[in-house]
């Protein structure tokens, strides 16, 4: 099926296509080498077309594929997230604030066009609606960064250990407990003592 045969068989319950002049035009936006459509609007194309083929049949959405992966814009998109996953991956080890700290260092490293895909595509962001500026999406790495650090004046838990412990961690013997105090009988005790007595013999 080809674009324009695409543009002309709308599904039932379809809604209008969101970028200017249908999937015919949105497919040159993606496919254009030229400079006349800036990334911005080659983004918003290419998010267009990706919506419609979640929601398209099988035949449509073998006329949307090679803009959706093969297209200059596509392959484009794909080295720029590429270099993006690999700038921010901490290790498998790591732990906060490490991972977000990571991310937001290979953000910044990035050639401002990569910056622009990664905070389209809200990359590393679950939940997070796509398309995003590059300032939103710098702000949500600080955010998340932020969120990760202790905050320095958090109240941390205290233990006070009694001497014989201190002594203990120091690398001191234990020491035996002391012996219970004796008892001095009483007169209401003789009857258990007696009967104590009779049944040792």
């Amino acid at each position: 099926m080809t674009i324009s045969q695409i543009s002309a068989t709308r599904g039932v319950g379809q809604t209008a296509f969101p970028f200017p002049g249908g999937v015919a035009a949105a497919t040159a936006a993606v496919n254009d080498t030229t400079g006349a459509a800036d990334l911005g609007q080659r983004l918003d194309a290419y998010h267009a077309l990706s919506d419609r083929w979640a929601g398209a049949g099988h035949g449509e959405r073998a006329g949307l594929t090679q803009a959706l992966t093969e297209s200059p814009l596509a392959k484009t998109i794909q080295t720029a997230v590429n270099a993006f996953t690999r700038a921010a991956w901490p290790g498998a080890d790591a732990v906060p604030p490490v991972p977000q700290q990571r991310m937001k260092d290979a953000f910044d490293g990035l050639p401002r066009d990569h910056q622009q895909i990664v905070a389209s595509f809200q990359v590393g962001i679950p939940g997070s609606p796509p398309p995003a500026s590059v300032d939103d999406y710098r702000a949500r790495l600080q955010a998340d960064l932020d969120a990760a650090k202790a905050p320095a004046n958090a109240p941390t838990d205290t233990v006070t250990l009694s001497p014989e412990a201190r002594a203990r961690l120091a690398g001191a013997a234990p020491t035996e407990p002391a012996a219970p105090p004796p008892v001095p009988p009483a007169p209401e005790m003789a009857p258990a003592i007696t009967a104590y007595s009779r049944n040792t013999r």
